[in-house]
Order: C-alpha cells, then structure tokens, then sequence
C-alpha cells in the first residue's frame, strides 16, 4: 500500500489541509481517523467540515465512535 505523509505545524495549517482535502473528496467518501492525542484529528475535521458547511464547530472525534458532518 502506498502512503503520503504530509506535516503541518500549526493548527491552521492542518485546518487548511483539510479545506484542501475535502475539496478534492468524492461524493460517499468515509474518512476514518486515527492517532495519538494531540496530532491534529480534530483540527484537520474541522477545516474538512468548513469546506463542506461553514462550520467551524466540531467535536473530538477521540472520544467519539462515530460523528458525521
């Protein structure tokens, strides 16, 4: 399996790589997350959830099963 590895160093950075993804994302995509606390999850949902509703409100997928924007 091939992997990309993309770094970011502010929380606006991976809120914007977000935007980014989102943009480029299929209709049906599912997303699933994983990693230690404090490696960005909810920072990169966020800015992939603006991109799809303005909205700059989410909650931490962490501590969640399952939450869909």
């Amino acid at each position: 399996m091939d992997c990309l590895e993309i770094t970011t160093h502010t929380p606006e950075a991976t809120e914007a790589l977000g935007e980014a993804l989102a943009a480029i994302l299929p209709p049906g995509s599912v997303i699933a997350l994983y990693g230690e606390l404090a490696t960005g999850k909810t920072c990169l949902t966020r800015g992939m959830t603006r991109h799809f509703t303005g909205v700059n409100t989410v909650h931490s997928p962490t501590f969640t099963l399952v939450n869909e924007y």
